[in-house]
């Protein structure tokens, strides 16, 4: 029996895989509540796209700063060397102080630089996110919000029924209306 949770992928993998398919042009934010699958989004794209992609976590014990940023940059510059499918994955990005600044300086240089490197920022705190997007970034990425799962998601990933399906009021569950709305 196969695993429902590794075949599916969420209707906005097809989304972020085009816009990463696209020549280098915007840093790519994905951003969502906690344990919606935002990780699990990217690091499925990663696989696909296979060796070039760098992935690392501020969402580790240790405290980070900004030089944790360019370190990894750095890295994923080195890693992908000058092909064009290079990519970096920043996990929880909202926990580095200083992180927008950092981002921006980066992604600037290699924009002068013609460096094709493409990245990925993930964050789950909304406040913080936008606001180093609207500081600092600003013209400079695409959003892509990940809400929580529907329940047509959770039927086609995991075979849910209406008894399953969390957090719905017994009211909508006997609804014909809602039910015609979201299948």
């Amino acid at each position: 029996m196969s695993n429902p949770i590794i075949a599916y992928q969420r209707p906005q993998a097809a989304e972020l895989r085009r816009r990463l398919a696209e020549p280098r042009c915007f840093i790519q934010v994905v951003a969502g509540p906690r344990q919606v699958g935002k990780t699990t989004l990217v690091q499925q794209l990663a696989e696909d796209v296979g060796p070039g992609v760098r992935y690392a976590s501020a969402d580790e014990p240790t405290l980070r700063g900004a030089e944790w940023i360019a370190q990894q940059w750095e890295a994923a510059r080195l890693e992908g060397g000058d092909a064009g499918g290079a990519g970096m994955v920043l996990d929880e990005v909202q926990k580095i102080t200083g992180w927008s600044e950092a981002v921006k300086r980066l992604w600037d240089e290699d924009t002068r630089r013609k460096r094709p490197l493409k990245v990925v920022l993930l964050g789950s705190a909304p406040l913080l996110i936008a606001r180093g997007m609207t500081e600092s970034l600003a013209g400079r990425f695409e959003l892509l919000q990940l809400p929580h799962w529907s329940f047509a998601e959770m039927r086609e990933a995991f075979g849910f029924d209406l008894e399953q399906y969390p957090d719905l009021p017994e009211t909508q569950k006997t609804d014909a209306a809602f039910w015609t709305a979201t299948s």
